[in-house]
């Protein structure tokens, strides 16, 4: 099932700031599982999804910068 930050991320608006905070602690896996569930829904999830992508870009640039 779904954990909490996966819940979060496809239920929260993309302003909140909730929704920053737990996009900030969430892993990778959770980010990708929780833009699985938006794409497989109705899609009113595009703003929630550009910003997971925009999160996990932002982190993979950050490991490449090592």
């Amino acid at each position: 099932m779904y954990n909490d930050n996966t819940r979060s991320l496809c239920q929260l608006p993309s302003t909140d700031l909730n929704f920053v905070s737990c996009l900030n602690r969430s892993s990778n896996e959770e980010i990708i599982k929780a833009i699985e569930i938006m794409k497989s829904s109705n899609g009113k999830h595009k703003g929630r999804i550009k910003a997971c992508e925009r999160e996990l870009k932002k982190r993979e640039r950050g490991n490449n910068q090592c």
